[in-house]
């Protein structure tokens, strides 16, 4: 396999906390959002959506809703079935069972919320007036609405399948009984995480403008993937692609739910299209709880065996996924169970393995990607069962898992499930993390805090990550897919810089980070540099997602940049009478080595290429413009680790997180600001998956969480100060040595706090091994105890 070549960077604009340039516009309100967009003669789109979780649609009745006054068109299933098939989502997996979602249900609706009819009218009241004027008759079926009924069979949640599991899957079947029989301490769990949604502040949108005289099509749309999007509209809508462009405004909030086909992104371009005017749809917060992607369900079923020094022997696994009536494209159900299996071992050594994903179907909205994806639930129960194995042996969380971590020394390692480590810095970021907690004072302040009816807990997470997600992360997961990433790098006449990208931002801060990293590969200022993204008019990428953006972005934008730096050097030589390898660009200045003295401006050297064609050396291109693609060679891991103080109220079970630290690295940082600005978000957001959020579903199939009355987030009262550490490890795997780490947080924070409640309640003799932990589950499970 060839290696991509390191980029050089001299490191002048990385590694500092520059302000984030997109933050002015923001945070003066003069960001431009999909529901912003208001153009000539839109009109509006509102849907009607199933009540029930599995029925039949007997018949629909549209004529009254179509003889509303402003109405322009009613469609039903039976009128989109003959323009598009529906999202055919599939995976090249053995025993892989591909779901067909049509963009309107036709015949059968299969969850609550799954769109039946919509309606186009001049303004969105007059539509959503009409959408309840239109009559169907349901006959109800059976709904399978969870796991255990999925696994039974005796009802089937899409009857277009051969039966309710999607996939079953296994990477090693050790023979673990007589290891498991044999060894010093064996520490067991079942571990239930609930549904939740990702919950952006900004919700999904889409307008559409097709133009009948040049047959084509503009679709603005807040997505991650505004290529993959372009791609599939043209295969599901019959639409050639070169006549299509994508559009991405500012995005309020992404998270993975946004890294889909979503079914009403096909349908406003199919009803533009008939009607020859630009159509707008705009979900509002019930909507997106109820046919937006959901994620993180997923129950493990897992046992740790260990000596009695309290090393691993062997680690077994059963993880199934609830995953709702379809697959989702271009994840699959595959994206919680079978992603999180092949990465189940983490960064420790465990000699023998047996595990097993499983994927059903459920009569419930389509489980979908969201930061951290099926790695969360698994690192919850690994890392919780560790610390559960410390309390056991009677050594500290911090001590196990240095007698257990892959080391320095022993890269590349290879662990049973295949997965390769040729990086990470595990040790040093457990001596970190315990500095940091100072246990022997936590532990006098737990016992102080009992006295006066506050039970304290401490939870330890270590974790890595792949990143910079390309072709061979998303073979080793298991879920085969080829990416292709692009970007385009130009020196305008006078010495500026445009970088046109495919990687559209949904609130990462790309218009600092990926300026700083061209600025420094070509040697001027970041200020010079302009970064474009979100049309898919000039560059083709596969998205900004799984901590990908940063590693995609240094990999494309720095071989663009580094080819027409080449050039201008090539030319500088010439003018400067000396070797192009002899001379050096940097803050803006193009000289020769070690003589500073000789040389010019960078703007002047760039004017030349345009403009002085006498000056030219032979064969010269002149040509300052670049395109280029990056895809890893290999697995490119960041690693880090997480601790938690939870407290307890012994009265009410209302329960707080109190402290955090965390611990990162993720190579050379960019921006450390940005990064640190990352771990914050996916904190505040794992405390929100570990304690308050949970999208409920009753035993019909009703989806009873509909309000952020319902669903729980966290605010800033519910974060605590949360203390980082950095180590900066460069990969040299990666150009400029930068890895990824937006998901990091949601990987491993959400275990440090599971970890934390059960080592706050371990005196009681408690164990809580469902997510979120609640009061009411602390109650339960108190009651519930064994009497002694």
């Amino acid at each position: 396999m060839m290696k991509h070549e390191v980029v050089a960077l001299k490191k002048k604009s990385i590694g500092t906390s520059v302000l984030r340039r997109e933050d002015t516009r923001l945070l003066t309100g003069r960001g431009r959002y999909i529901a912003d967009l208001v153009l000539s003669g839109m009109l509006h789109v509102a849907s009607l959506r199933s009540p029930f979780a599995h029925a039949r649609i007997v018949s629909i009745d549209v004529a009254d809703a179509q003889a509303l006054p402003g109405v322009e068109l009613v469609w039903c299933g039976a009128d989109v079935a003959e323009l598009s098939q529906g999202i055919v989502a599939t995976m090249q997996v053995e025993g892989f069972q591909t779901t067909i979602q049509p963009l309107l249900a036709n015949g059968v609706t299969r969850f609550v919320g799954e769109i039946v009819a919509v309606v186009v009218a001049s303004s969105r009241a007059i539509a959503e007036d009409a959408a309840q004027l239109i009559q169907v008759e349901y006959e109800e079926l059976p709904a399978v609405t969870g796991i255990e009924a999925a696994l039974e069979g005796e009802a089937r949640a899409n009857d277009t399948l051969a039966g309710n599991v999607v996939s079953r899957t296994s990477r090693a079947r050790d023979e673990l009984a007589p290891i498991f029989a044999s060894s010093a301490g064996v520490v067991r769990g079942q571990f239930s995480c609930g549904r939740v949604s990702a919950c952006p502040m900004e919700t999904r949108g889409a307008v559409a403008q097709y133009e009948w005289t040049t047959q084509q099509l503009i679709l603005w749309t807040a997505t991650q993937m505004p290529s993959f999007v372009r791609t599939m509209v043209a295969m599901f809508c019959a639409i050639p692609e070169h006549l299509i462009e994508v559009r991405v405004p500012d995005v309020g909030g992404g998270f993975g739910q946004k890294a889909h086909l979503h079914p009403e992104e096909l349908l406003v371009c199919l009803l533009s299209r008939a009607l020859g005017r630009p159509v707008r749809w705009i979900e509002d917060r019930q909507e997106n709880f109820l046919g937006a992607t959901h994620a993180k369900q997923q129950r493990n079923e897992m046992g740790l065996a260990f000596d009695g020094d309290g090393r691993f022997l062997a680690l077994e696994n059963r993880s199934i996924t609830d995953g709702g009536a379809y697959n989702n494209l271009p994840w699959t159900q595959l994206v919680e169970s079978h992603v999180g299996n092949a990465v189940i071992l983490g960064v420790y050594k465990v000699p023998a393995v047996s595990e097993e994903s499983i994927a059903v179907a459920t009569n419930k909205c389509p489980i979908g990607a969201y930061r951290g994806v099926g790695f969360t639930a698994g690192q919850i129960a690994r890392e919780t069962l560790i610390d559960r194995a410390a309390r056991q042996l009677g050594l500290s969380p911090f001590e196990i898992r240095r007698r257990n971590v892959v080391m320095p020394e022993d890269f590349p390692f290879t662990n049973r499930l295949g997965q390769t480590h040729r990086e990470g810095t595990y040790l040093q970021t457990i001596n970190l993390l315990e500095e940091m907690v100072n246990p022997e004072a936590f532990r006098q302040r737990q016992a102080e805090a009992r006295a006066r009816g506050k039970y304290l807990g401490l939870g330890v997470s270590v974790f890595n990550d792949c990143t910079g997600t390309g072709t061979r992360t998303l073979s080793f997961l298991g879920t085969p897919t080829t990416t292709h990433d692009s970007a385009t790098v130009r020196i305008d006449p006078t010495g500026k810089v445009t970088v046109t990208t495919s990687l559209a931002s949904s609130g990462q801060g790309h218009e600092t980070t990926l300026a700083q990293i061209a600025a420094d590969v070509l040697g001027v200022p970041a200020s010079d540099v302009v970064i474009q993204a979100g049309s898919t008019k000039n560059t083709y990428g596969f998205g900004a997602y799984a901590s990908r953006g940063a590693v995609i972005g240094a990999g494309s934008i720095g071989r663009a940049a580094s080819i027409v730096r080449e050039r201008v050097k090539q030319l500088a030589g010439h003018l400067l009478e000396a070797a192009s390898e002899d001379i050096v660009i940097e803050d803006g200045l193009v000289h020769v080595a070690g003589v500073p003295a000789k040389g010019m401006p960078f703007a002047e050297v760039v004017g030349a290429a345009y403009f002085a064609d006498a000056t030219h050396p032979p064969g010269f291109d002149a040509t300052l413009e670049a395109t280029a693609t990056y895809d890893p060679s290999d697995l490119v891991l960041a690693n880090g680790g997480h601790a938690a103080i939870v407290e307890i109220d012994a009265s009410t079970y209302a329960t707080r997180v109190t402290d955090f630290f965390a611990v990162e690295d993720c190579g050379t940082m960019i921006n450390p600001m940005i990064v640190e600005g990352q771990i914050r978000g996916g904190i505040a957001q794992a405390i929100g998956q570990t304690l308050l959020e949970e999208v409920i579903y009753d035993d019909f199939g009703q989806l009873v969480t509909t309000t952020l009355m319902d669903y729980l987030i966290p605010t800033t009262l519910d974060v605590p100060d949360i203390r980082i550490r950095h180590l900066e490890t460069p990969s040299p795997l990666v150009p400029g040595g930068i890895k990824g780490m937006g998901e990091s947080a949601m990987i491993s924070a959400p275990a440090a706090v599971v970890a934390a409640v059960n080592d706050a309640l371990a005196h009681l003799e408690v164990v809580i091994e469902t997510v979120p932990i609640t009061p009411e589950r602390i109650f339960r499970s108190i009651q519930e105890r064994p009497m002694q």
